[in-house]
This record gives C-alpha cells, sequence and structure tokens, in this order.
C-alpha cells in the first residue's frame, strides 16, 4: 500500500526555551492532509514534569502560563497519566500509528530548533531512533513563511495581534490557519 504524504503539524509549550535545562508543559500533534483540507488525527496532552522551576528564568514562561490556565492543569494533573516518561510513550505510539499510512513531514513554528530538539530529550534511545525513522526528512518550518513576508515589507502577525491563550491547540490552529492562507497567495 502506497502511504500518503502528510503534515504532522507540531507545537508544545514549555517552563522556558533551552531543551537541555527546561521542561515540556504540553503537547501538541495533528496529522493533517498535505492541502490541510483533511484531518487524520490529533493528540494533545499536558504534561506533568518531576518538578516546576522555580528561578528567575522561568518568570516569563510562568506567568505566560498561570494566565492561560496551563500551569494550573499541569499542577492538577496526575502523575500516573501524565508524567514526561507516559506521555513520550503516548506520543510515539500517535507518531508510529500515523507514519503506517502516512509518510509525516513536521510542520509548524520554529520546529526544527526548538519543538523537535524539546520532544527528541524525553525519549530513551531505542524511542528517539523509532520517531525519527517514522519522520521525512523534509519538513515544513512556517518561521520560513513568516521570515519571507517580513522581507517584503508585511506584518506576518498582523492577523493576530492582541491576547491570545497561547496554547497548543490555538498554536495549531494559527499555524495551519497561516498555511493555508500562504498556499492561496501562492496559487
Amino acid at each position: 500500500m502506497k502511504k500518503t504524504e502528510a503534515l504532522l503539524w507540531v507545537d508544545i509549550e514549555t517552563t522556558g526555551t533551552d531543551p537541555c535545562t527546561d521542561q515540556i508543559l504540553e503537547i501538541g500533534l495533528r496529522c493533517t492532509s498535505l492541502d490541510t483540507s483533511e484531518e487524520y488525527a490529533r493528540y494533545e496532552s499536558i504534561v506533568k514534569p518531576d518538578s516546576l522551576p522555580t528561578g528567575r528564568e522561568f518568570g516569563y514562561a510562568f506567568n505566560l502560563h498561570a494566565a492561560n490556565g496551563l500551569l494550573a492543569e499541569v499542577i492538577a494533573a496526575s502523575p500516573a497519566t501524565h508524567s514526561t516518561q507516559r506521555i513520550a510513550c503516548e506520543v510515539l505510539a500517535f507518531v508510529t500509528s500515523q507514519a503506517e499510512t502516512h509518510v509525516l513531514h513536521p510542520a509548524g513554528t520554529n520546529l526544527v530548533g526548538f519543538d523537535l530538539r524539546f520532544i527528541e530529550l524525553i525519549f530513551d534511545n531505542a524511542a528517539l531512533e523509532l520517531f525519527h525513522n517514522s519522520l521525512s526528512y523534509r519538513a515544513l518550518d512556517m518561521t520560513s513563511f513568516r521570515l519571507m513576508e517580513k522581507s517584503l515589507g508585511a506584518d506576518p502577525y498582523a492577523a493576530h495581534k492582541g491576547p491570545k491563550p497561547h496554547r497548543v491547540h490555538d498554536c495549531l490552529d494559527t499555524d495551519i490557519d497561516d498555511y493555508r492562507l500562504f498556499r492561496e497567495s501562492i496559487r
């Protein structure tokens, strides 16, 4: 059976920007057709790390995630169902199941340098290899489109001004909506 090409949209919320010291608080994945007209599957979950940082460097993320309710959800989450290890298993199961019928092209904002780097660190070596083998090496990073818009004098964020919940579902909706607009402008 020939696999169909698909986009695997990825977004995470974290305690900071350093994958070596910061932790994932929420992860969202959506598998869509290349033109995004079809959504094949989605996965979203809170991640409850063993401990939350308390240092000054967590200040920005703390304020952001306290305001949007994510921090309260993380604190209230059960370690049995939302531990980093448990979510790593669920993410791997989701990705490998989608890879059975789709060639998965990772997609999202700051994907390669941020989201995927964080996600890679939640896996042991065997799981990491399986994760990588499930993904195409061809990725779609929305940052490229937005930087191109900026180079042409446009504001790629103009349509997204104002308060945003900054949760994975919102960020994925924004990326997919923007991708559709970029596709239409190229047509």
